[in-house]
């Protein structure tokens, strides 16, 4: 199963979340602001939300920036 994740992140939140926008759409928000911080913690949430081993996870596009796209492979 290969599948894309477009998640938009909010960084410095003071509560963290997840909230489903649709299919394969997200919204996180994280207490990090570090972009390697940020993009572990949104793996592990999305980790936690849907039952997948964060080590399935893969950021295709959006390293340094809030919209990234995720692949589940």
């Amino acid at each position: 199963m290969k599948t894309d994740i477009i998640v938009k992140v909010k960084i410095g939140s003071l509560k963290r979340s997840i909230e489903n926008f649709g299919e394969n759409r997200y919204l996180i928000k994280t207490d990090f602001v570090k972009d390697e911080d940020v993009n572990k913690d949104v793996i592990f949430m999305l980790s936690k939300y849907m039952g997948v081993p964060p080590n399935r996870f893969q950021l295709i596009n959006g390293f340094d920036k809030e919209d990234k796209i995720f692949k589940i492979v």
